[in-house]
Formats: structure tokens, C-alpha cells, sequence
């Protein structure tokens, strides 16, 4: 799932009036935590703390916020790909965008993926 996002933000840049590329990276962090709710539980655990519960998208929050730690070992032999992805991601001002970007950030326990 993260290479398909990882895809899409990468051809959404390149051509911004395929919106669906958006659509479906939305429709993903909606759908990942039902795919993906034992990972979060057993292996990522912490970030389910990283944010307010009362918040209405503190699911899709956790979701994009690990999807942008799982893109970052994807990426982490292209220092290049790397760059290009957080700019692209820093220029989107959401709360799911930036949760993602964060997780990009975040120092990794590559032996917890």
C-alpha cells in the first residue's frame, strides 16, 4: 500500500490535474487501519498516542503518519527520492498530508518494520 501512495504523490506531481492520484491516496488512508490494525497495534503502538482521540481524523492521522514511516525505509537508499517526496508532501498543508510528512521524519526502529 505505501509503494502506492508513494507512486501516486510522486504522478499527482508530475501532473496535477489527475486528481484521482489524491482521491485514491485519501481513500487508502481511510482504508488502512482495517487492513492494517495488527501492525499498528503490535509494532507502532506509539503513534496511536501522537495524537488526540478526540480529533475526528485521529484515525487517518495514525494511518498516514505510518504510512510515512514505512515510504521513508522504502526510500531510505535514495536520499534524492527522499527530498522530492517531503517537498511534495510539505506543500500540502493537511493534517493527513503533514501526519504523513512527520512520519517520514520520524527516527525509525528498522528492526520494529
Amino acid at each position: 500500500m505505501e509503494g502506492i501512495v508513494l507512486l501516486k504523490l510522486i504522478a499527482h506531481n508530475d501532473r496535477p490535474q489527475r486528481t484521482k492520484d489524491i482521491t485514491d491516496i485519501e481513500h487508502i488512508i481511510k482504508s488502512y487501519f482495517e487492513l492494517y490494525d495488527d501492525d499498528i497495534y503490535m509494532k507502532h503502538f506509539e503513534i496511536l498516542e501522537l495524537y488526540d482521540t478526540n480529533d475526528t481524523d485521529y484515525i487517518q492521522l495514525v494511518c498516514a503518519r505510518l504510512i510515512g514511516r514505512k515510504i521513508k525505509i522504502m526510500l531510505s537508499d535514495s536520499p534524492e527520492l527522499t527530498k522530492r517526496v517531503t517537498t511534495i508532501l510539505y506543500k500540502r498543508e493537511t493534517a493527513r498530508w503533514q501526519a504523513m510528512l512527520h512520519g517520514m521524519k520520524d527516527e525509525i526502529n528498522y528492526n520494529a518494520n
